[in-house]
């Protein structure tokens, strides 16, 4: 017994061109391509059915007019045909038989009863003719000659004359009486029309699949063009996935996917910029963390176990009060960024006056002041005046804190911290200015962004981590105010925010 030969198994190829009908339906490029094509094609079949409609119309219209003139020119040949004689008659067969061959037609010329007089068929093959004598009916040849000046026509077998549609004009022949003495009926097949509009059709149909190879080659060369930078800024998406944001899309023309390569390209740099700030953040904070933490436990351990000595005990304590202010007042820094970013930061707008909370800010920083000899200027126009403002007390007071300490820390030795204010329209404009290294102008763009630090080597700013202009910034604009830097690097900083004024 012959051991039956399996089959070879057609699973896996259905499965693998299912997986390509899969990614082609869900490729913008295929997409785009059906779609052209599908528009294509429907315009296509309406401009052929379209064209098909008008070229038969036009095509019955020039035949009509055709047999019309011919039959009007035959019917005035024949007004004397019983006059002219046999002679007469075989001329007149001669003109109708030239004319016949001319206009691709059968004419005949009949009496008042339908007999024929003289004729001429196209065609030698008289199978269509069902009459054996030739004679057209007589209730067609009445309706002719009833009709007067005015044209017969019909489509059909005129009468039972033919077997099979026939498109005929007759028109009456009128002696020089005026007396109707016969009928011309000219004749053609139907069917050579629709073998004309074949014709048509078929060159139509060359020229249109000549179009769709033309256009489905342009539409593919297009949407490859297209679909390409889109593909491209796939790729790069998935590079950013896995933390590559190295990749860059090329810009090609300056369109819409321009645009969008110029967008992608833009956002890419932005997120290049973003991770080296929250790089650099961590590494700030990792630091602001342990420094203090680490002097923190060393002096707290020294003190435990006797290394410091009784009366440096309260100094070191000191030191570690500072740092654990200094800890606080990062954690808050914190703590206020996730708030304001969370929208839990409320707005509690009052009337109050904003002179006064400037020089308690000042006195405040008295000690630091002092101790880099600085000269504060502008305090003496607020000594004895009153600024009132609508905005939250609690937090222009946070915001002139950390302004005024910035420019406390990155003032020169002996150096100027200005503090002004003045009144145009409705709003207030508070400026604090100091003298010092100023911000290079690079860096301008930037000093209000999260964790950016224009002191990238911390030789200045050895206690700041980049967050006090952003939450000064973040909260003048929940108070619909805003803030501007300006500065000279190497001669001084300034900056300016405004009040609401009442």
């Amino acid at each position: 017994m012959k051991q039956k030969t399996k089959k070879p198994h057609k699973e896996p190829a259905r499965g693998f061109l299912r997986v390509v009908l899969n990614q082609l339906r869900s490729s913008l490029f295929a997409k785009f391509f059906a779609a052209c094509t599908i528009v294509m094609l429907i315009s296509f079949t309406i401009l052929s059915g379209a064209l098909i409609v008008f070229s038969i119309r036009y095509s019955g219209s020039q035949k009509h007019q055709l047999y019309s003139q011919n039959a009007h020119f035959i019917a005035q040949l024949a007004q004397g045909y019983n006059a002219a004689g046999p002679a007469g008659n075989r001329q007149l067969g001669n003109l109708i038989a030239l004319s016949s061959q001319m206009i691709d037609a059968d004419i005949y010329l009949v009496d008042t009863n339908g007999g024929m007089v003289v004729g001429h068929m196209n065609s030698s093959d008289h199978s269509d003719i069902a009459a054996p004598d030739l004679t057209i009916p007589s209730s067609v040849v009445r309706q002719v000659v009833s009709g007067g000046s005015d044209f017969y026509e019909q489509s059909g077998n005129l009468g039972g004359f033919y077997n099979r549609s026939y498109l005929t004009v007759g028109t009456p022949v009128v002696d020089s009486n005026g007396q109707t003495i016969g009928a011309v009926f000219v004749s053609s097949r139907t069917d050579s029309i629709l073998g004309y509009m074949r014709d048509i059709f078929r060159v139509f149909l060359f020229c249109v699949l000549a179009v769709l190879l033309f256009a489905f080659a342009a539409i593919y060369y297009v949407t490859r063009r297209l679909v390409r930078p889109l593909r491209q800024m796939a790729g790069a998406a998935r590079s950013f996935a896995r933390g590559d944001f190295n990749t860059r899309v090329p810009v090609g023309e300056p369109d819409e996917i321009g645009q969008l390569a110029v967008a992608f390209n833009n956002m890419a740099a932005s997120l290049v910029s973003l991770e080296e700030m929250r790089r650099s953040f961590v590494a700030n904070v990792s630091h602001e963390l342990r420094t203090p933490m680490t002097s923190i436990a060393g002096f707290i351990d020294g003190i435990l176990d006797g290394t410091i000595p009784h009366e440096k005990q309260e100094y070191y304590l000191q030191i570690v009060s500072d740092e654990v202010k200094r800890l606080s007042r990062l954690v808050y820094s914190l703590l206020n960024i996730a708030r304001i970013e969370a929208g839990e930061v409320h707005i509690q707008q009052s009337r109050f006056d904003v002179a006064e909370t400037i020089r308690r800010v000042i006195v405040g920083f008295e000690y630091a002041i002092d101790e880099k000899h600085l000269t504060v200027e502008g305090m003496d126009d607020l000594a004895d005046r009153q600024l009132m403002v609508m905005a939250d007390p609690d937090v222009t007071h946070q915001i002139l804190f950390n302004l005024v300490e910035n420019a406390v820390k990155f003032s020169n030795e002996g150096g100027t911290v200005s503090i002004t204010t003045a009144s145009r329209g409705h709003r207030v404009y508070v400026s604090v200015k100091n003298t010092g290294m100023g911000i290079p102008a690079q860096d301008l763009p930037h000093v209000f962004e999260r964790f950016y630090k224009t002191d990238k080597s911390r030789s200045t700013d050895k206690k700041g981590v980049g967050l006090g202009l952003y939450i000064v910034r973040s909260m003048l604009l929940l108070q619909g105010q805003d803030i501007t830097v300006k500065s000279l690097e190497g001669q001084y900083c300034e900056f300016v925010f405004t009040l609401a004024g009442v």
